[in-house]
């Protein structure tokens, strides 16, 4: 039994890892790594490895690995906080998410997570927005003429459609809000250590000032 449960929690996590790859478009900058080795290795066959296109691709070959590991190709200054953060213990889930919502920014010679009130409102709105559309299609199911039968099949058949697609829509709104909260700190750290300038949370209103 306890391995059935096993099998099962694996299987619900590598379908969630597969769902947010889907909506994150990660599947783009992989198609793009496999295009960009395609070139690399004729480049290498037709001018040598000492060759400035050979250099080129390989730089973006590097790029393009690591923004692949961030959901999101980056400024390599980005990428340096992203990977330091990680080892100072950010969650790369949080730093995928805010890395491909771009609210890691690079102003001269600090990065900053862009958060404020403006996001928190658009995210909640989208939260709203999102359940008040399960609502009101529920409602339109449940006070239809048709038998209970077909009215709870419609209805699960419809939570279950909305539950493919929230992830798609929060990854953009609640999650990316989240990331920022729950991470923001250990970026400022890590901003200070690397001698990179300071990365900070820093109110979108705050730098439009």
């Amino acid at each position: 039994m306890m391995a059935v449960v096993s099998r099962l929690k694996d299987a619900a996590k590598g379908f969630l890892k597969a769902r947010d790859r889907f909506w994150s478009g990660v599947w783009w900058t992989e198609w793009q790594i496999r295009r960009n080795e395609r070139r690399l290795a004729d480049a290498l066959e037709e001018f040598g490895e000492d060759s400035m296109p050979v250099r080129q691709l390989t730089e973006r070959h590097r790029k393009l690995v690591k923004g692949a590991r961030y959901w999101r190709p980056s400024d390599p200054v980005v990428i340096r906080v992203l990977e330091a953060s990680e080892r100072a213990g950010a969650s790369r889930s949080d730093l995928r998410v805010l890395a491909l919502n771009r609210d890691f920014v690079r102003v001269g010679d600090k990065v900053q997570v862009r958060r404020g009130w403006g996001y928190m409102l658009l995210a909640m709105s989208a939260l709203g927005i999102f359940l008040a559309i399960w609502l009101m299609l529920m409602v339109q199911v449940v006070s239809s003429p048709a038998r209970w039968e077909v009215r709870a099949a419609v209805a699960g058949g419809l939570t279950f459609f909305l539950w493919l697609i929230w992830p798609g829509w929060g990854l953009y709104t609640t999650r990316a809000l989240d990331a920022a909260v729950k991470s923001g700190e250990t970026v400022g750290r890590t901003g200070e250590q690397q001698k990179i300038g300071s990365a900070s949370v820093t109110s979108i209103e705050v730098r439009r000032r």
